[in-house]
Formats: C-alpha cells, sequence, structure tokens
C-alpha cells in the first residue's frame, strides 16, 4: 500500500473522529442549558386563574414568577395568593417561595408562610408556618410542620394542621398548647 493513501485515510479518520467529538460536546450542552433555564420569566405580574367553569381559582401577584420546561411547574419569589372562600372572600395568603405543579391544582409554600382570613368573616384568624400545601381545587391546605394559628384572645399552636377555607374550619393534629387571654 502506498504511504501516501495510508496517511490519507488516517487524516479522514481523525477528522471523522474529531468532527463527531465536537459535535456530540455541542448537543449535551445545549441540552443542559434547556433545563437549566426558564421558557419565560415574569417580573411583578399578577395572574388570575380560572377552573373549568370559569370561576376564579386564585389571583397571584409578585415580583418574580419562572416556568420550567420539563417539569411544567412555575416557582416564585415572595407570592401573594388571593384565593376566594365559597362565598367570594378572599385569604390572603404568603411566603418566601412557592411553587405551582403543572396541572395547576396544587400550591406548596415555604418558609414564613402566613395565610390571612377574610377580613369580612370575623374572627380575624392568622396562620404561620414554615411550609404548606394548598390543595386549589377543593380550597384545602395540610402540613406536617409546627402552625400557630392566632385570633383575638387565643393563640394556639401545634404540629400539623388540615384545613377547609370554604367552611373556615382548621384543625391542628398534634402536640396542640393553646393560650387563652381575657379580653378586658
Amino acid at each position: 500500500m502506498n504511504w501516501r493513501i495510508a496517511l490519507t485515510l488516517i487524516m479522514l479518520a481523525a477528522a471523522l473522529a474529531s468532527g463527531w467529538s465536537v459535535w456530540n460536546l455541542s448537543q449535551s450542552s445545549e441540552a443542559s442549558v434547556l433545563v437549566a433555564r426558564s421558557d419565560y420569566v415574569l417580573r411583578n405580574y399578577e395572574i388570575t386563574a380560572l377552573d373549568k367553569l370559569g370561576r376564579e381559582t386564585f389571583t397571584l401577584r409578585g415580583p418574580e414568577l419562572h416556568r420550567d420546561p420539563g417539569s411544567q411547574t412555575m416557582s416564585m419569589t415572595t407570592p401573594q395568593f388571593m384565593i376566594p372562600d365559597r362565598d367570594g372572600y378572599y385569604w390572603d395568603v404568603r411566603a418566601q417561595h412557592g411553587q405551582v405543579t403543572d396541572d395547576g391544582k396544587q400550591l406548596n409554600l415555604i418558609e414564613q408562610v402566613q395565610v390571612n382570613s377574610p377580613p369580612a368573616v370575623p374572627p380575624p384568624t392568622r396562620i404561620e408556618t414554615s411550609q404548606l400545601t394548598f390543595l386549589l381545587d377543593t380550597n384545602q391546605a395540610k402540613t406536617a410542620a409546627q402552625v400557630t394559628i392566632t385570633r383575638p384572645g387565643l393563640t394556639m399552636r401545634g404540629k400539623g394542621l388540615q384545613a377547609d377555607f370554604d367552611r373556615h374550619q382548621i384543625a391542628l393534629l398534634s402536640q396542640v398548647h393553646a393560650r387563652y387571654a381575657s379580653s378586658q
């Protein structure tokens, strides 16, 4: 075999191998960028979500929202949710971080979660916890974390919570301690 033919074949094989290597590396970096980047970002936004019948499920406000293209979840910083009860009064729900699931039925809130009852529905009630899962289609919430509930003249602390915001029913699940203050 002629040395020129052998050298040409070796150079051709090297060119193919390096071309394939460059193409392979460029494909993997593009895929990792897609996973890491949001497909959209909203700043200083207000969103009103409706159910299948056109009724308001919640109104969401906040400084920044990201939508993950892979999981199709929405993540937000310092969100404020206004969630109507069955009578049209709004629960004010706030946290440091929040995430709405891809189907829009569940809201997961973490860090400094505060829930305030509608001002028009006495008694004024405030719920504070570190984590809260809100089931938007049923207006119910739950957590296994420590919870503090305050009302005029009453402070309750416990572990775990189940709440039905349509019926204004809140239950602490265990290790419940209550402190009553006289209203004189």
